[in-house]
Parts: C-alpha cells; sequence; structure tokens
C-alpha cells in the first residue's frame, strides 16, 4: 500500500495571520482539494490530523499503480491549491503551501470498519513529508522504484529522521508522477470449522421469523472480529453486515447506545431535539432495521456485547418476535460471562484458543513476515494461543532488538510490556481515548490531552502519529474521519495506569466537551453527567474532602440534576427519577440543587397520580425553602403541588398557580415561565375557552423553544396544535403553524403524532382531504409501533370528527367503535364516556362497543391533549364529566333518544340545550363539529326553525374559521 501525508507550511504563523473563520475556510478548501484528487485517482483519505491530511491507496483493492496514483494525487493537489494560494497571496499577502510525503510498503490490515493499522509507513510518509520543500513532493525508496521511469525524480540527501536508526533515502518529483504495493494479512489459521459454524447458522437465521439472535463467545484477541469480518466476506452477495460496538461505559448512559446503534443502522439519528420516550426510539431503531433489511439482508453485529447497554439489551430482546417480518439476524460478539439477552433460546458459539500446532504455524508465519524473529516455538508458548497476543509480543519482539525478556508470559503481562514500550506520552493519550469511550476525532483527543498535567513532553500530532504508527489507534472511514482504539483490552490498561489526579482532570474535561454540545444535541448531558461523576470519584479517592473534591461533587451534582431533567422532558420518567437518586449520595453543598431533584421526583409522583406522596415530598423540600436561591425550581414545585392538589380535589388551585407565575417572573427562567404558561392554557380550555388558550400556549411554546429543556414540553406541542385547530385563527393561516410542529417534531414521533391530528383537522377544513388521511395514518403507524393505546384511541376520535364533518356516519360509528374498546381497555373512563355519549347520537348504529375492524392521540373531540402521561393536562387528565363537551353530547345523546322514541318535541329541547351550552365555548373550531352534530339531530326533529338557527351559528364559526368542508356539510344538511 501506499500512504500520501500532506501538510500545510508553516500553518502556526499563517492561522496567526488570518481569523479563524478565514483559516478555517482556507482548510476546508485545501482538505477537500485532496479528498478529491485521492477519489480520482482510485484512493481515499483517511484522517485529517489538524492541517494534515493522509491518503491511501491499494486499501480497497491493490492496484500494480497504486504508487503512481498517489503521485498523481500529489501532483494534481498542487495544482488546484496553487489557485487558491494565489487568491490568498492576492487579498491577504500571504504565502499558502502545502508539501506532501509519500511511503509504500507493507501493513497490517484493521479487523474494523477502518481499513488498517498503518505501522512504519505512515511514519515514514509524515518523517518524508517535514523535509519537502514548499509545494514540493518527496517519495522513499521504495515508491521511488516503482515510478521511477514514469514521472521524473531527483535524489536528495538522506533525511535523518526520528525514530529510524538510519537516515530515510528520498527523491523529490522534479516535473510529473505512478505505483503498488502490496499488502499483508496474517492468515486464518484453523479457524474454517467455526468460520463453516458461524456462516451456517447466521444463514439458517436469515431464513427464521423475526430476528433470531447468534452469540459468539471467546476471550479478547482469540479471533472473534477475525471470524466476524471473513463470514462477512464470505456472505457479502447474501447479507450486510452492520456492527456497533459496545462501550465498557455503556451501562450508565441511558440512551446514548440506541443513538449508536441507530447510526450503525444508517438512517436520520433522533438526537434528544425534541421529547423521545424509549418507546419510540425502539420503534425508530425497528423501523431503520426494517428498511435496511429491505434493501438487502442484514447481520446486525453488537461487538464487545459483555458492555451491552441495558438500553441496547431491551431493545435486542423484543426483536424476538415471530411476527416480526425483517430479514435480519442479531449477532453478539464478546467475552460471555453470562447470557448478554434474557430472550427466548439463542445460538451459542466458542471461539477457543488455537491449539499448540496452529500456534506454532501462526509464530512462524508471522515472524516470517515481520522479518527473521529468534525463538519462534517461544513466542508460541507464551501467546497462549491467543492470535492477537501473537501479533502484539511478535511486534514487540521486532523492536527489542534481540531483548527476549520484555514480555510475561500472560496476556496481562503483554500488554502491559508494550504499554512500557510505547513511552508515557503515548500511554496518556491512549489512556485519554479510552475514557472517550474507544472513539473519538483528534480534536477532542487533543483538548481533552491539554488538561493533563504535566503536559505532553511530545506534541500532541508527534504522539498521536505514534499510536497510529504502533496500530494501537486507527481510523473509521468516516466524514469526521474518526479515531478508534484497536484493542481496548491495551486501552484499558494505559487507562489503568493514569493516575488519580490526571483521571479526574481527563473527565471533567470530557464532561466540558459533552456539555458544550449540549444545546446541538440534548443527548449529551447524559454523557457529561457520567464523566462528572467519574471526576469526582477519582478526587473522592485521592483527596477527599479537599476543594477539588467538592468542586467536582458540585459539578457531578449539577449535570446530574440536568440530565434528569431532559429525561422529565421527554417523557422518560424512570430515568428521571433513577438519575436524580444518584444526587443524593454527593455532598454538593449546593442547597438549590435540593429543591431541583425534588421538582424532579415531584413531577414523576404527581405523573403517577400519587398526589399524597407529591405532597409529602413538597413538605418536606419547604422546610429548607430559600426561593431565591432557586426561584425556576420553587415554581415547578409550586406547579407540581398545584396539580397534586387538583388530582384530589377535581379543580385547579388557582391561588398556586398565581405564586408560580410570579415566581417564574422573579426567575426569569423560560422554561419555568413556560410549563405556568402551559397550565394556565389547559385552565383556558377546561373552561372552553380555546382563543385564550391558543393565545398563552403560543407565548408557552415561545419561551420553550428559548429553553434548554423543558417540563411539559410535549404537552405545550400538542395542546397548541389542538388550540390553532379549535380556535378562532383561519384555517389556512392555523396549517402553517400546525405544519412548523409538525416538522420541527421528526424526531420526537409520539409529539408529532399528536400534533398531526389536529393538523389534519385542519387539512380537512381546506379540502385537503389527502393531507387529512395521510397525517392520521402517520399517526397511527407511529403509535401503534410504540404501543400507545390512549394515543391510538384518541386518533380513532379524530377520525370520527372527520366522518361527521363528512356526513359519513357509519364511518364516524365505526371509528368510535374502536376508541371505546381502546378507551375501555386502558381504564380511561372519561374517554369512553365521551366517545359513548357521541356513537348514541347516530341512529340505527349498533350498540357501542361493538365489533368492526382495527384502526386508528390522548384527546377526545374538544379537550386538552396529553400524550406522553406527564401531569399536565388538567384534574382529570382529560375531559372529565363536568366538562362542556359532555355535557354538550349529554344533551345531544338525549335528543337521538328521544327521536328514536317518536318524541321530536323533547329532542329539539335537548338540542336547545346543548346549543345554550354552546354559546359558553370561544373558539370557532371548538364549536363547529358539536353544531354539525346539533344541526344533524335539528333536520331530524323537523323543527325548520330550530335547524336554521343552529345552520347560521354553524355558518358563522365556519366563516370565521374559513372551514369550507364545513360550509357545504352545512348545506348539504339543510
Amino acid at each position: 500500500m501506499t500512504v500520501l501525508f500532506g501538510d500545510v507550511a508553516g500553518s502556526t504563523q499563517l492561522a496567526r495571520g488570518l481569523s479563524p473563520e478565514v483559516w478555517q475556510s482556507t482548510l476546508a478548501t485545501y482538505f477537500a482539494d485532496v479528498s478529491r484528487a485521492a477519489t480520482e485517482q482510485g484512493g481515499r483519505v483517511e484522517k485529517f490530523i489538524g492541517d494534515a491530511v493522509v491518503a491511501v491507496f491499494g486499501v480497497e483493492a491493490t492496484h500494480e499503480d497504486d504508487a503512481l496514483r498517489a503521485v498523481d494525487c500529489a501532483r494534481v493537489s498542487l495544482e488546484r491549491i496553487a489557485h487558491q494560494a494565489a487568491d490568498l497571496r492576492r487579498t491577504r499577502g500571504v504565502d499558502f503551501s502545502v508539501r506532501f510525503g509519500i511511503a509504500s510498503g507493507q501493513v497490517a490490515l484493521s479487523e474494523r470498519d477502518s481499513s488498517f493499522a498503518i505501522g512504519e509507513v505512515m511514519n515514514r510518509a509524515a518523517r518524508l513529508q517535514a523535509a519537502a520543500p514548499a509545494d514540493g513532493i518527496v517519495m522513499d525508496v521504495r515508491t521511488w522504484l516503482l515510478v521511477r521511469g514514469a514521472v521524473p525524480t531527483r535524489p536528495i540527501e538522506p533525511i535523518a529522521a526520528k525514530g529510524f536508526s538510519r537516515p530515510l533515502r528520498a527523491w523529490q518529483l522534479a516535473d510529473t508522477p505512478e505505483g503498488h504495493a502490496d499488502e499483508a494479512r496474517t492468515p486464518l489459521v484453523d479457524r474454517r470449522s467455526e468460520l463453516d459454524e458461524l456462516v451456517t447458522a447466521l444463514r439458517a437465521g436469515l431464513r427464521r421469523p423475526g430476528v433470531p439472535a447468534v452469540v459468539l463467545a471467546g476471550e479478547p484477541g482469540v479471533g472473534k472480529s477475525r471470524l466476524v469480518a471473513e463470514a462477512s466476506r464470505r456472505m457479502a452477495p447474501d447479507a450486510r453486515f452492520l456492527t456497533l460496538r459496545c462501550r465498557r461505559d455503556g451501562r450508565r448512559l441511558g440512551y446514548w447506545p440506541l443513538y449508536q446503534l441507530a447510526e450503525a443502522l444508517g438512517g436520520d439519528v433522533p438526537r434528544g431535539q425534541g421529547p423521545q420516550g424509549k418507546e419510540e426510539i425502539f420503534w425508530t431503531l425497528r423501523e431503520l432495521l426494517r428498511e435496511a433489511a429491505a434493501r438487502r439482508p442484514v447481520v446486525l453485529v453488537l461487538d464487545d456485547c459483555q458492555w451491552i447497554s441495558p438500553a441496547v439489551r431491551e431493545f435486542a430482546d423484543g426483536l424476538d418476535d415471530p411476527d416480526l417480518d425483517v430479514r435480519a439476524v442479531l449477532m453478539l460478539s464478546g467475552r460471555v460471562d453470562e447470557p448478554p439477552l434474557t430472550r427466548g433460546p439463542v445460538t451459542t458459539l466458542r471461539v477457543p484458543p488455537l491449539g499448540p500446532a496452529d500456534t506454532r504455524e501462526l509464530a512462524t508465519t508471522v515472524a516470517a513476515r515481520l522479518g527473521p524473529l529468534p525463538l519462534s516455538d517461544d513466542l508460541a508458548r507464551r501467546s497462549a494461543g491467543n492470535p492477537l497476543y501473537l501479533e502484539q509480543l511478535a511486534h514487540l519482539q521486532v523492536d527489542a532488538e534481540g531483548r527476549t525478556d520484555l514480555i510475561a508470559p500472560s496476556a496481562e503481562a503483554a500488554v502491559g510490556a508494550r504499554l512500557d514500550h510505547l513511552g508515557v506520552d503515548a500511554q496518556r493519550l491512549l489512556a485519554i481515548a479510552s475514557a472517550l469511550g474507544g472513539s473519538c476525532v483528534a480534536g477532542d483527543l487533543e483538548k481533552v490531552a491539554a488538561a493533563l498535567d504535566p503536559p505532553l513532553d511530545q506534541t500532541f500530532d508527534e504522539t498521536l502519529a505514534q499510536l497510529l504508527g504502533d496500530g494501537l489507534l486507527v481510523t473509521r472511514a468516516s466524514p469526521a474521519g474518526e479515531l478508534e482504539v484497536e484493542s481496548p483490552v491495551v486501552a484499558e490498561v494505559a487507562y489503568g495506569r493514569l493516575p488519580l489526579a490526571d483521571r479526574a482532570r481527563v473527565h471533567a474535561q470530557v464532561a466540558d466537551l459533552a456539555e458544550a454540545r449540549v444545546d446541538r444535541h440534548p443527548s449529551e448531558i447524559e454523557l457529561c453527567a457520567l464523566h462528572a461523576g467519574r471526576a469526582h470519584a477519582a478526587w473522592l479517592e485521592l483527596r477527599p474532602g479537599g476543594r477539588e473534591e467538592r468542586d467536582a461533587a458540585a459539578r457531578a451534582a449539577r449535570a446530574l440534576c440536568a440530565a434528569a431533567q431532559f429525561a422529565v422532558s421527554r417523557g422518560d420518567l424512570s430515568m428521571a427519577l433513577q438519575t436524580a437518586s444518584q444526587v443524593g449520595g454527593l455532598d454538593s453543598g449546593l442547597p438549590g440543587l435540593e429543591l431541583e431533584i425534588a421538582a424532579v421526583e415531584t413531577y414523576a409522583t404527581a405523573a403517577a397520580g400519587r398526589a399524597d406522596e407529591t405532597l409529602a415530598r413538597i413538605a418536606e423540600a419547604r422546610k429548607r425553602w430559600d426561593t431565591d436561591g432557586n426561584l425556576a425550581a420553587a415554581v415547578q414545585l409550586t406547579l407540581n403541588e398545584a396539580v397534586a392538589r387538583s388530582t384530589m380535589t377535581g379543580r385547579w388551585h388557582r391561588s398556586l398557580i398565581g405564586q408560580a407565575r410570579e415566581l417564574a417572573y422573579r426567575a426569569d427562567d423560560p422554561a419555568a415561565y413556560a410549563r405556568v404558561l402551559l397550565i394556565e392554557g389547559i385552565g383556558h380550555m377546561e373552561d372552553g375557552d380555546y382563543v385564550m388558550a391558543e393565545a398563552v400556549l403560543q407565548e408557552a411554546f415561545g419561551h420553550a423553544r428559548r429553553a434548554r429543556w423543558c417540563f411539559g414540553a410535549t404537552e405545550i406541542h400538542g395542546n397548541l396544535a389542538l388550540c390553532l385547530a379549535y380556535g378562532n385563527t383561519p384555517a389556512p393561516a392555523a396549517t402553517a403553524i400546525c405544519a412548523q410542529l409538525h416538522a420541527e417534531l421528526k424526531d420526537a414521533h409520539t409529539v408529532r403524532a399528536a400534533v398531526g391530528c389536529p393538523a389534519a383537522l385542519l387539512a380537512d377544513m381546506t379540502c385537503d382531504s389527502a393531507a387529512a388521511t395521510n397525517l392520521l395514518d402517520e399517526g397511527r403507524s407511529i403509535l401503534a409501533g410504540i404501543g400507545h393505546q390512549p394515543g391510538l384511541a384518541g386518533l380513532d376520535m379524530f377520525r370520527a370528527t372527520l366522518a361527521e364533518r363528512h356526513g359519513d356516519h357509519n364511518g364516524a360509528g365505526q371509528a368510535l367503535d374502536r376508541a371505546i374498546r381502546r378507551f375501555d381497555a386502558i381504564g380511561f373512563s372519561a374517554g369512553a364516556q365521551s366517545a359513548r355519549l357521541w356513537h348514541a347520537t347516530f341512529d340505527g348504529y349498533g350498540p357501542p362497543g361493538a365489533q368492526n375492524g382495527d384502526g386508528p392521540l390522548d384527546t377526545g373531540p374538544p379537550g386538552a391533549q396529553n400524550p406522553d402521561g406527564p401531569p399536565d393536562a388538567g384534574p382529570s387528565g382529560a375531559q372529565g364529566a363536568g366538562s362542556w363537551d359532555v355535557e354538550v353530547l349529554t344533551e345531544q345523546a338525549a335528543a337521538a333518544a328521544a327521536l328514536r322514541e317518536g318524541r321530536p318535541e323533547a329532542a329539539a329541547e335537548h338540542v336547545a340545550r346543548a346549543g345554550a351550552r354552546l354559546d359558553g365555548v370561544h373558539g370557532a373550531g371548538a364549536r363547529i363539529t358539536p353544531l354539525l352534530v346539533s344541526l344533524r339531530l335539528a333536520v331530524r326533529c323537523r323543527d325548520r326553525g330550530l335547524a336554521e338557527r343552529v345552520a347560521a351559528l354553524a355558518r358563522a364559526d365556519a366563516e370565521v374559521k374559513r372551514d369550507v368542508r364545513a360550509l357545504r356539510t352545512i348545506d348539504a344538511l339543510v
């Protein structure tokens, strides 16, 4: 293979002389030029390190002219860079130039996504580059031998290069460019039977229903990854292998590993921009798996499964469903001390160490490839049949210059000896990569390394190049050029050698990096909390009670509290409570945090309907209530008390809501103010004033968008959409706002479905039946996939609404039947009551709750929405027995009963009373459907005057709302 290493000449001075924005733009253009040239020549850019770029040729497939392709890439890149350099010289008065070094040789291929561990070739190319003139190309002897005769070259003085025992002979390109390099790979020794067994198991799994599981178990380094790679090559025509590498800290990361799994499946990654629950993330992953498998059967590999996170395990267990129509197999590879899944029987294959004869054969092969190695039998013995350890020992022995005492007989000793050989700087940098989870971008690695005290003796680039050259870090083929630890075992040993103070500083810096990304990716707060906690644990062990430990405890407590609040914002109350409980073990010295934790805990208990427990916890918090210390938390506690008391009494506690408003005003906290407005808006909705509710919720929505995360965010979105449909805002304008809400919630599926229901009603008002149907169908797909029964029942109510508006009474009755069955199944008596009353208004349609097919949010006709279950849906959780819509439906059902009994005059009185109750409802959109029901009944009463009065009211509201569909239906009924 041939490696091209390019770097900017005098980059430090250039960066100092240009603004950061101009410098960044300059580098971006330079990187793009080299990347395009590499692709055109059949190579690829493997990584970016600072302002350096590394391109490789002969990785995907070996060509006889790989070296020539590399030289051509450098030459074309310089030609393109010359245009940018000319512009900089003319506009900025600076000289921009690039140097290239090219080296060819054998490499040890990586078994992971990033193609290889470069070894000495990388170092050689880097050293040659450093010696090249500005806008020059210098190559090593191997490259020169491959391209001489094809391009003009001239020899230059041998280069004394750091890390090489003798000067490197080199040649410089005089005018033009060509090449080839061999790939070396350790043979797969005596693994044919294991490979055959693995491939057979995987192919059998692809033929079975559901997503069967295959476990590949064995000690680290025994060859599991190599078997997976060989199986992938053998099955390439039949299946696509997708790999997720489990992190050793995955068990403490909440849902973060699920986002990694989504990336592995190649879909849009939900990163917590909207409120997300576990079930909808699982549904998203199943859909991504289904889409990937529809293109080509999938083998989903969970590598290092001994560290599988609880969230990923739960998702994997859920794939054990014979009704799941996906051509996929789940393969778990790792050190399996206990069953990695709790699901039914799985196929388990164990990979044993190599036998003595095969180990000696492998040692001889490795020795021949690396050069004359003494005592290959001793090398085989000390490796204990582990191919990875044998390879590591062989590499170390090559560098030992005849020494044979570097390696202890165990794998751990081999790792330790290799780390000793690395030097302190490389060990520390490798330890940081381990702390970052085993994969990271070079920029993050450099920032964390800057926190070390004392700092690295070498430059960061030199230390990184050493780790890359030794194959301890490799690069992943990704746009960001991620670095990945090649051997987690080696990296963990390096991490264990870090002094506690360094460990604390490293984790604190990683927490800072995660926190800096929270505004763009809110889920990063989980990583921030994890690493802040580890920083505190290190200081606690080293200097308990010291200033550093106290500061770290406060930092960890703040991060954990924020992570708990994030969990609340996405509706995951069990995760919120679990995270909040960890704060109790920290002596943070921050009394204000106690209020925040109490706010999280009481929000969760109020959501569960445990009013007594909520009030008792709030009373305990009030003993240390310092509102000036944390006004925002005091707002949430006050509102939680209002919700709990409303659960007990059935009425909102207006004075508590007023106190919360005053505290929120003083706090100037957008999240606190948003929730106050949310509860006030729901109160207006329960009073039937959707016009006021819409204005209040619009304001709440504005505050919520300014907050990092917000209690009640799901309810704000859902209820605002409902008020847009039920208020006076004309349908075309309301539709545009709803469309914006719907688009912003692409990753918060449950709330997206909630917004989609009133959006469908608005679409129907403008006679866009196709859009209305699509919105409801999408909502049903989401809610059915998640298993959200309250949402499905509410969606059926919206289907009934649309059917009523179209005069499709049979369709409305069927939708109400489904809603009644769902409401009854989950014990939602208020929803079932509304659906039964409405159902009773249809003449000749069978008794409610009968058969009819399956079909499609926690919203009945008019009423507050709460799709995720937290407490802000009103005292009763939805419309209750005393709410205006139930009162209207009760009169309408009575009118229908009177008509069936042949008493039209009595029916007309009930219709008139329903109209009188509707007079107190403010919101044209909320009144239209009940008025259509009343009009339908009034026509059957054969009371022309009553029918004309109801029609006039309905027509007036429809004109305010610009509801074209309703106007047509009114004309048809009259």
